[in-house]
């Protein structure tokens, strides 16, 4: 697998990272995943504006056109015009010890590495949980240690997915935004219920809403057992239906009409939208 650290590529196995790098002992780093679809970046401009945003909300200072142009010399030289991914993290640099105090003056530090992406995806259950995570978690932040708790124990239980909620009021999945089909209707948590507005979630409202009837409002769990479709949008898995949901009454319409058209018009608007 081929990577790139601090602006050289090379094989991930040959990388050397120092253990007081901040990315280490604090997670103190954020991240973006840019999909490539047979080559081509999806919506480029849209993850370097939200990879900016993280690092200004941290106070690390980047040259996005930099990275922009590492991301794609690696997708290009790794992914051969398939399809596939590129994840890249810029962290706050190494430090003279761990300490919560960082040093002034820090050299960014970045790392990325590229991916193939498979073709099928197994059927979803889900687990309803409740949302354990931080109060920013608009910040793409590699700190994702409340996600790793939930979907582990989501997964020993046989599920492959979580929903989470605050309040009884939904917030997302473990790495993904998450839309309700009712009827006619899709629904999707607002931003401001503390989620990561993800990137294929804004393609979907901005460039559907005139054809399907899309809202952004508050989400209550009783609205799971009552939906035709659940699904999951993130730039790595595109629109995945949720098969199943632990200890719910949900029942995957997996023929529904709304659904099934806007699924093929996103997978469409993909292959010719970049």
């Amino acid at each position: 697998m081929l990577g790139i650290f601090n602006g050289n590529i090379l094989p991930v196995e040959e990388i050397k990272i120092s253990p007081f790098s901040r990315a280490y002992t604090f997670s103190d780093a954020v991240y973006e995943v840019v999909p490539f679809f047979k080559g081509k970046p999806i919506a480029m401009d849209l993850h370097m504006e939200r990879l900016v945003k993280s690092c200004h909300a941290i106070g690390i200072e980047v040259e996005h056109s930099v990275v922009q142009a590492e991301i794609i010399e690696l997708a290009n030289l790794a992914l051969n015009n398939s399809n596939g991914y590129v994840y890249y993290q810029l962290t706050r640099g190494v430090d003279k010890s761990r300490s919560h105090i960082y040093s002034n003056n820090l050299q960014c530090e970045s790392f990325g590495y590229a991916a193939h992406t498979s073709q099928t995806i197994a059927p979803q259950k889900a687990k309803i949980v409740q949302d354990i995570r931080w109060a920013r978690c608009d910040i793409k932040s590699t700190a994702l240690l409340g996600n790793i708790l939930l979907m582990n124990q989501a997964y020993a239980d046989g599920c492959s997915e979580i929903i989470m909620h605050r309040n009884n009021f939904i917030t997302e999945s473990g790495s993904s935004n998450i839309f309700i089909v009712k009827d006619a209707k899709i629904m999707t948590p607002p931003r401001e219920a503390n989620i990561l507005a993800g990137i294929t979630r804004e393609l979907l409202i901005k460039n559907f809403s005139k054809s399907f009837e899309i809202a952004e409002e508050p989400c209550h769990i009783d609205l799971l057992a009552e939906a035709n479709v659940v699904f999951l949008t993130s730039s790595t898995k595109g629109i995945m239906p949720i098969n199943e949901i632990e200890g719910n009454n949900y029942i995957f319409s997996k023929d529904h009409p709304i659904f099934m058209d806007l699924k093929n018009q996103f997978d469409k608007f993909l292959e010719t939208a970049f």
